[in-house]
């Protein structure tokens, strides 16, 4: 079936779509049958033709398929007259008794005012259980009627979970500062933490252990515990004397085991920050994971007693991991735990604790991980800092441990450079996806998907993926590279189109249920705004695959992006490096938002940096991320730590920031899968070329 939608979606690109009427779709509707009035419908909404639209809506929601009829009823409850809408909103709660549906409906409700329609229907339901928003509606439909159940069950809603968007809007709606309850002085606790108010959090903190724990007045929960140890990490410096009050709470708390694991987790974390004897930090972290309701809070004490004990010794953070790492639940949530031993080994010459990190890991850390160790591991023995009787034999052996895991794509690339692999070796280890073995395929969804993209709706797809995607499921590799190269097709250079079309297929590389292939793989790293690179490489001498690289990790393509630090565009320029480009191109008047102009400045100052940086594009990576400066700092470090031993892949790891550091695995990653995909540059030439060794 999906086969048969791929053929007309590229018919249907082909011919375009602008000038297409409903009779147009003729060979569509066959296809679609009643669903076509669904996509038909948008198209009739989105051209101002809302009669139209509201009667192919209501057929649709009569006749049609699941996901057709159920987003058709989702729309008619978005427009029409208010009368209309909350009838809609009848028929969708009724036919759909999902969480989301409902949260459709409640909204139209309170939108138009219907308080006691939505104390009704939200009767039956526990706000400590239900969405976030759900509850926010119930509760404050319950203010607006002045229910005098209000304060209890917005009490137990502020004390039961933890803080959401929702809960604050409740909250800005309808609590004063001023109340002086017991209740209130919680939940303005919670606020101040929520806000990182801490100070004030903190000022709080005396009344909230006399009402829960000295005079009992209310009970204590796990979210009050959580919050008044955020207030006491960053709002006192009176860290034991509050740990000790921490260590109580557990100690005196015999049937609920989140509050006792929430106690002895901020008891060591107040421990651990004030410094204080490692044994004692030590325990209580013990204890925490000992108590832990759950893997996922058993891996966060496990984090942080691993940080602690790293700040005692290496040798005591690899004991803790050895002892403790059977019980570990989510080993990729250590790979920032493990991201810092590299600079550390490698900067007190400990070359042969690598073996040691290594032997640890493997098979309990996450192949990030462990592929990362494999690698270095098999470098060190390469430059004989590592003592081998086979040093050729263990490399090659550590190399090709690396390209049998799921690990970062920088370390394959580089293993598989080193082995001298051939092209269609290069090709089979590093086109290897993670393969999701519950991938269970919903041929209704991706139908739905497919059908945006054959009656011209690319607006409607990204929503629509994630939506299905953010609540942890996956579209088949298939109709995501369907979607992608739609997405991609369909982008003007100004949209966001190239950079959807980028992140639908990078899930499902991470996460599908099959490989990528050779054209799957083009549009993961795509040549979008190829006539704008092509002219700039050859303005400024550089190779294609690197600029397109430099895009990529930059921007994902995405022309209109501004970070938080105010980089701009698809090459990430701040304006005042912006300014100096265009005075050294003699440019009086430019915009960065502009890709021809933004992929032109980038070009120019990465040759700029190459050519400064003995004319090393890897340098040029770092500098162009951190500036020149410091990473003439960092490589006249390196020759300290390393001596001879500078090669630009070991180099890389004793870079002090990680941010840099992964920056420029993805940059030699990238560049590598372009030299590949589209200029047949050997795997070797391009690691050579990027390094400049």
């Amino acid at each position: 079936m999906l086969k048969l939608l791929i053929s007309f979606v590229l018919f249907a690109f082909a011919v375009g779509f602008s000038g297409c009427n409903e009779s147009g779709f003729d060979s569509l509707r066959r296809l679609y049958g009643e669903d076509a009035n669904y996509y038909i419908a948008l198209r009739k909404k989105s051209d101002g033709d809302e009669k139209a639209a509201r009667q192919l809506f209501l057929r649709c929601a009569k006749k049609g398929s699941y996901y057709a009829a159920r987003r058709s009823a989702e729309e008619l409850a978005r427009f029409g007259s208010v009368q209309e809408r909350l009838s809609a909103c009848e028929k969708l709660s009724a036919n759909y008794t999902d969480e989301d549906a409902f949260l459709i409906a409640l909204h139209e409700y309170e939108n138009a005012g219907e308080y006691s329609k939505i104390l009704v229907l939200t009767e039956p339901i526990d706000v400590t259980s239900c969405g976030s928003e759900i509850a926010r509606i119930k509760l404050s439909a319950l203010f607006k009627r002045s229910s005098q159940r209000f304060e209890d069950e917005a009490y137990k809603w502020y004390t039961s979970r933890s803080m959401t968007p929702s809960m604050y809007r409740l909250y800005q709606e309808t609590v004063t500062e001023g109340f002086q309850s017991a209740k209130s002085k919680i939940i303005n606790f919670r606020i101040d933490v929520y806000n990182a108010n801490y100070n004030s959090a903190y000022e709080r903190f005396s009344d909230i252990v006399d009402i829960t724990i000295k005079n009992k007045a209310l009970p204590l929960t796990a979210q009050i515990v959580s919050d008044m140890g955020k207030a006491c990490l960053y709002g006192s410096s009176s860290r034991i004397k509050n740990a000790k009050i921490f260590s109580d709470i557990a100690a005196n708390e015999k049937n609920d085991a989140d509050i006792v694991y929430n106690a002895y987790f901020y008891a060591g974390r107040l421990y651990d920050k004030a410094d204080s004897d490692y044994a004692v930090t030590a325990d209580r972290f013990a204890r925490a994971m000992d108590s832990a309701p759950s893997g996922a809070q058993y891996d966060n004490a496990l984090w942080y007693l691993l940080n602690g004990s790293l700040r005692v010794s290496i040798d005591t953070a690899i004991d803790v991991f050895k002892t403790r790492r059977a019980k570990i639940e989510d080993t990729s949530y250590f790979d920032d735990f493990f991201e810092l031993f590299a600079p550390l080994l490698l900067s007190q010459s400990r070359w042969n604790d690598f073996k040691k990190v290594y032997d640890a890991v493997d098979g309990y850390a996450s192949d990030v991980s462990v592929g990362r160790f494999a690698y270095l591991y098999g470098r060190l023995v390469q430059e004989g800092l590592v003592a081998s009787e086979a040093p050729k034999t263990e490399a090659e052996n550590a190399f090709r441990r690396v390209l049998s895991l799921d690990c970062d794509l920088y370390y394959k690339v580089l293993a598989a450079a080193k082995l001298d692999l051939d092209v269609e070796e290069v090709k089979a280890a590093l086109y290897r996806t993670k393969i999701n073995k519950n991938f269970i395929k919903d041929e209704a969804v991706e139908r739905l998907l497919a059908g945006y993209a054959l009656f011209g709706l690319p607006e409607k797809i990204y929503p629509e993926w994630l939506s299905f995607t953010s609540g942890g499921k996956t579209i088949s590799v298939e109709c995501a590279a369907v979607l992608s190269d739609f997405l991609n097709k369909a982008a003007s250079g100004t949209d966001e189109y190239y950079t959807q079309s980028l992140r639908i297929i990078a899930k499902a590389a991470a996460y599908g249920d099959e490989a990528l292939g050779e054209d799957a793989y083009r549009l993961l790293y795509p040549r979008n705004y190829a006539k704008e690179v092509s002219s700039s490489c050859e303005a400024f001498g550089i190779d294609e695959a690197i600029l397109y690289a430099l895009i990529r990790t930059e921007s994902f393509f995405s022309n209109n992006v501004i970070s938080a630090a105010g980089a701009r565009g698809l090459t990430q320029l701040m304006d005042l490096t912006a300014d100096e480009i265009a005075m050294r191109l003699k440019r009086s008047d430019y915009d960065l938002l502009d890709p021809a102009t933004n992929i032109e400045f980038g070009a120019y100052y990465l040759a700029y940096l190459t050519k400064r940086l003995g004319g090393s594009p890897l340098t040029a990576f770092f500098a162009y991320n951190a500036g020149i400066g410091r990473v003439r700092r960092w490589i006249n470090n390196s020759h300290l730590e390393l001596g001879r031993h500078t090669a630009s892949d070991l180099f890389l790891e004793t870079i002090p920031y990680s941010e840099t550091r992964d920056y420029g695995r993805k940059l030699i990653a990238a560049s590598a899968m372009y030299g590949i995909l589209y200029y047949d540059t050997p795997l070797q030439t391009v690691v050579k070329k990027i390094t400049n060794r």
